[in-house]
């Protein structure tokens, strides 16, 4: 019987295959984005880790709640880097558990080959504790990990390489293990090589002991400790003993902000990669985004549908009076509906790999989820019941008109028996619709306002014809303060000589990047609060750095070439700096300290845009000061090179063919073993930084132009149904004397009415909808007035045009020929 049935839906379609094709290509459409989707939202937040047992991985994390004095509002904060006392602590006295540290991921020079074979080349690295890839679960392809006495400080130089760089480099050469390579200008011994396709938290081509301690990388708070449970041992038991762990500085907190702070470990996955508690909303408002696609989608089908049983209305009678049971024409309506949505959803699963496909190709690897994203067993299971859901949504439930069938009347009417029900119905589909677009409109809006916020944020600098090159110089070589100034004066009085450069500086960091974070004290002038103890943003710089990027000098004077190691310390602060931490406008010739570092400020900059230190936005603008190159505590500048790659800048006179090769043989004229890392305009940092704010416009005004398309196209076709429908009623009253006009105008009501109900629906959901994004909204209230003003404008527009064009039909009727048809 099912088979029989299945055979007569097929043929069904086939007998009509314009609905059939409309009813496939809408449906793919539907469930291909939702499938791309969820295949996001199961690589994010469902599927397990890649590695043994994932459910008893952790990682420890601080938690802090309260209310702090200067806001007055109620926060919550968890913090997953700690410093090497809480790795102590946890080593010590934490039984339930076995750790592994990890610190931030750079970049180090490394050359492979000897002799005139040797290269060098540019390498991403990760400093990683010994146990790392036990706890993680990841076997070794070759050799073994680091060794507790190799990861104490003073523990002797090894690495442990990456699969991909072991073939490459080293030529898949099985008796590596043992041998020694230069690394970050010194000789490293490897120990080990990762399996291929070997996944872990962070990309990296080689890896090195991290020798977490109180101070070194872990003095501060740099490093993440990751726990794997011990045979035996449950998380309940884990967490009673970290709660023992309690630092000074916690009662504090806890009595000022009025709060809790403690620690405490939580799944691995949730706090894994870049962002990664950032990126849970995002990708939760793209699935609810892309399932109101769907909705959107069935009602239009449904509206189809509607209009397709309305012309079946005789067969429908016919079959009823030859003994069919209602039940059976519903279960045949729907079983078409069916064949119909598994056709959509297969279409759907090609559209949802060419998604993914793109998605792979656009966002950086470190915002991707941990071994990619693909369709696996649970996407095509959610793929199936979509297919299902949709066919019941568009189907089924359209198909309980029939319900309203009478025999008398469907023979004598034919389809107008249910026509005005069907209408009826349409007409709430199509609020529906609309509200839904609504919503989506209103949140793309925000995201687009947000997007032009932040890419007209002032940026204090001028980036035209600037290009900047990085270098790692997380490197022995370079840790004596003569080598490294040595290299600076070298390598830019080359570059300077380039034709076409107009200027050449140093920084360790640039505009659009987060600086070098460190504790400032002020030590005399007129301070905002009374702890004089402060946080800023530091790089040091060479003479010229704020003439080649055109930052204006507000007071004072900037960095010269007589500000050198024999001369007294100098910083110049920006204004924003100046207005956080002083009660007076003009600090020259105040003094602060940072670093052990006594500085005397002689000048002023004004304000340039850079990734902030909390997070809370890609861009803004923060407290910084500058202090020569030459005068930075060397033991600094050696630890900030293991984070922060220092860039080189160049100012040229116009767009020059060929400044980048022209920058590496003036780097090779002072050390040619060096290699920049990587070339970049100001416009690059700043897409970088903004990748995720423009990847969810992107998407998500796509998704609000799609169901804009959508809704038109529904409205469209149900004016046009009423036209078709009333063809007689309107060619009798043009007939009897009706107005042109007036009739157009009561046809297209219907689209309007519909519309407007909608409109009004919409604006009410958008007004809570909205909440969700707040998160991700910079410089843009939730309830922008602007956005909330011009999208029920935009599609009350495009409703009205979709309501009146149809219309244009009713031009067409002849009365006479109506009244003779009659």
């Amino acid at each position: 019987m099912l088979i029989r049935d299945l055979r007569l839906a097929v043929r069904q379609s086939h007998k009509n295959p314009g609905f059939a094709l409309a009813v496939v290509m809408t449906l793919a459409l539907g469930i291909g984005v939702n499938t791309a989707v969820f295949s996001l939202v199961n690589g994010f937040l469902l599927r397990p880790l890649p590695y043994p047992e994932p459910d008893r991985l952790g990682v420890l994390l601080l938690h802090r709640e309260g209310t702090p004095p200067s806001s007055g509002q109620y926060v919550t904060e968890e913090d997953d880097s700690h410093d090497g006392n809480t790795w102590n602590w946890i080593r010590d006295n934490v039984p339930a558990v076995r750790e592994a540290s990890y610190g931030l991921a750079s970049g180090v020079n490394l050359q492979s080959g000897s002799g005139t074979g040797a290269s060098a080349r540019y390498a991403h690295a990760m400093r990683v504790s010994a146990h790392y890839f036990d706890v993680l679960g990841v076997p070794l392809f070759l050799g073994r990990e680091f060794t507790e006495e190799e990861d104490r400080q003073g523990g002797a130089p090894v690495a442990i390489l990456s699969y991909s760089l072991w073939h490459t480099a080293f030529q898949d050469d099985r008796e590596i293990t043992g041998k020694l390579i230069q690394l970050k200008g010194e000789p490293y011994t490897v120990v080990g090589v990762l399996p291929p396709y070997a996944q872990t938290p962070q990309t990296a081509d080689v890896w090195t002991p991290l020798q977490p301690a109180p101070s070194g990388e872990c003095g501060g708070t740099n490093c993440g400790i990751i726990l794997r449970l011990a045979p035996g041992a449950s998380w309940q038991q884990a967490e009673a003993e970290i709660s023992h762990l309690r630092k000074p500085f916690f009662d504090t907190v806890e009595q000022k902000y009025k709060g809790r702070v403690f620690f405490h470990a939580v799944p691995f996955q949730r706090t894994m990669g870049v962002g990664a508690e950032d990126r849970r909303t995002p990708v939760l408002v793209l699935m609810l985004a892309v399932s109101f696609i769907l909705l959107i989608a069935c009602a239009n089908l449904a509206g189809l549908t509607l209009v397709r049983i309305a012309r079946r209305t005789p067969e429908i009678a016919t079959r009823l009076s030859l003994g069919a049971t209602r039940w059976m024409i519903l279960k045949q309506l729907w079983l078409e509906s069916l064949v119909l949505a598994l056709l959509g959803a297969g279409s759907g699963l090609v559209l949802a790999l060419g998604i993914l496909k793109f998605l792979s190709g656009f966002l950086p690897l470190q915002y991707m989820p941990l071994g990619g994203i693909d369709i696996d067993l649970r996407v095509l299971g959610f793929t199936v019941a979509a297919s299902i859901f949709t066919s019941m949504l568009f189907g089924a439930l359209p198909a309980l008109q029939t319900r309203r069938v009478d025999l008398r009347s469907a023979m004598a009417l034919g389809s107008h028996s249910v026509a005005r029900g069907s209408s009826r119905l349409r007409q709430m589909l199509i609020a529906g619709e609309v509200a839904l677009t609504v919503v989506l409109l209103a949140g793309a809006g925000l995201l687009i306002r947000t997007l032009v916020y932040l890419e007209t944020l002032p940026p204090g600098f001028d980036a035209t014809n600037v290009i900047t090159a990085k270098v790692s110089l997380d490197d022995a070589r370079y840790h004596n303060a003569d080598k490294f100034h040595e290299l600076l004066k070298k390598s830019l009085t080359a570059m300077k000589q380039i034709p076409g450069v107009e200027d050449a500086a140093v920084g360790l960091s640039v505009p659009y990047e987060r600086g070098l974070q460190v504790g400032v004290r002020m030590l005399d002038g007129k301070a905002r609060v009374d702890d004089p103890d402060y946080g800023a943003g530091t790089a040091y710089v060479t003479p010229g750095y704020f003439k080649t990027l055109h930052i204006p000098l507000v007071l004072g004077r900037a960095i010269e070439d007589s500000d050198t190691a024999a001369t007294e310390p100098v910083a110049v602060v920006n204004a924003e700096f100046v207005r956080q931490y002083y009660a007076q406008a003009d600090p020259i010739g105040l003094h602060i300290k940072s670093n052990g570092v006594t500085y005397r400020i002689v000048g002023v900059l004004g304000n340039v845009a850079k990734t902030p230190v909390n997070a809370q936005a890609p861009m803004a603008i923060e407290p910084d000061f500058y202090v020569p190159s030459t005068q930075m505590n060397q033991g600094l500048v050696n630890m900030a090179h293991v984070w922060n790659q220092p860039s080189w800048i160049v100012r040229t006179s116009k767009p020059l063919v060929g400044i980048t090769g022209a920058m590496q043989k003036a780097l090779a004229q002072a050390d040619p073993s060096l290699p920049f890392s990587g070339f970049y305009s100001m416009k690059d940092i700043l897409a970088e930084n903004l990748i995720i704010q423009r990847a969810q416009v992107m998407l998500l005004g796509v998704l609000a132009g799609l169901a804009l398309l959508l809704s038109a196209v529904g409205i469209y076709g149900l004016v046009s149904n009423l036209v078709v429908q009333r063809t007689r009623e309107i060619g009798i009253r043009l007939a009897l004397g009706a107005q042109m006009r007036q009739v157009m105008m009561d046809v297209g009501r219907s689209g309007v009415v519909a519309s407007a109900v909608g409109l009004v629906v919409g604006m009410g959901l958008a007004f809570f909808a909205v909440r969700v994004l707040r998160s991700q909204l910079y410089g843009v209230r939730a309830y922008d007035p602007v956005t909330l003003t011009v999208v029920p404008f935009v599609l009350a527009t495009i409703a009205l045009a979709a309501s009146f064009l149809p219309t244009l039909r009713i031009a067409r009727i002849d009365p006479a020929e109506t009244l003779r048809m009659e």
